[in-house]
């Protein structure tokens, strides 16, 4: 049987959304931009969104270092637009951050700096856990077996002890705030030019139904008028012959 550790009393430590299962699980889920449940998630330690690429990512962080025996990150679920905070975390697990500017780098996220973390607790995480690539799978069939697959080949917990770190509330605080001010638009580009056809196409429509109901004023325009026409014709001369 392999080695497990106890974990910190009132883990997980930093307040977030997510689901709590068995601690001495080696599985941790990150669903990304989509919402799991857990009782669907059979045999996980931990499982939740994380829709930014900073704050977001250093609550993982401190979560999952803090528990020894975490040893894998299934990330699943919806990427989340301009933020791509499961290519981020992708890309932190890879290549780190930068020392100077804490930026992880090669990532494509908007405002992806790890900023409320030591450097060391950045490498503990990437030392302490494996990422599994799943982004875009929300079918729980195919995340449980994933599970499974992963349980069945846990090397232990980490040798290291829980790793302690703190995120101050008002640096999460700052960091939710900033993050609509520097939203890039270029991600939402294809949601606008999708927009935009839909105005266009539901314009169309409406300048053809106006054409279509004055065409048919048009026409009964004229009837009306035939139908006097007709009728002044027809009287006409029964009106002569009374006067006669």
């Amino acid at each position: 049987m392999v080695e497990k550790k106890e974990v910190p009393d009132g883990w997980p430590l930093v307040t977030g959304d997510y689901e709590v299962g068995d601690p001495k699980s080696c599985v941790a889920v990150c669903s990304c931009g989509s919402y799991f449940h857990i009782e669907n998630l059979k045999g996980v330690a931990i499982q939740g969104p994380d829709k930014t690429e900073n704050i977001g990512i250093e609550k993982i962080i401190t979560n999952i270092i803090s528990n020894p025996n975490i040893r894998f990150l299934i990330l699943a679920g919806a990427e989340v637009p301009g933020h791509r905070s499961g290519d981020s975390m992708k890309a932190l697990v890879e290549n780190g951050i930068d020392p100077d500017t804490h930026k992880i780098i090669g990532t494509p996220g908007a405002i992806p700096f790890i900023e409320n973390l030591p450097d060391e607790a950045v490498e503990r995480f990437r030392q302490q856990v494996e990422v599994i690539d799943m982004i875009g799978v929300e079918d729980y069939g195919q995340i449980n077996a994933k599970i499974q697959e992963l349980i069945a080949r846990d090397p232990g917990a980490f040798p290291g002890d829980p790793m302690i770190v703190k995120i101050g509330e008002e640096e999460a605080a700052a960091a939710v705030l900033e993050m609509p001010l520097a939203m890039p638009a270029t991600p939402y580009m294809g949601v606008i030019d999708r927009a935009t056809d839909q105005i266009t196409y539901k314009a169309q429509l409406i300048a053809r139904d106006q054409k279509l109901t004055s065409g048919l004023s048009r026409n009964a325009l004229i009837g009306l008028m035939a139908g006097v026409i007709s009728a002044l014709i027809f009287l006409l001369p029964l009106l002569v012959w009374g006067v006669i």
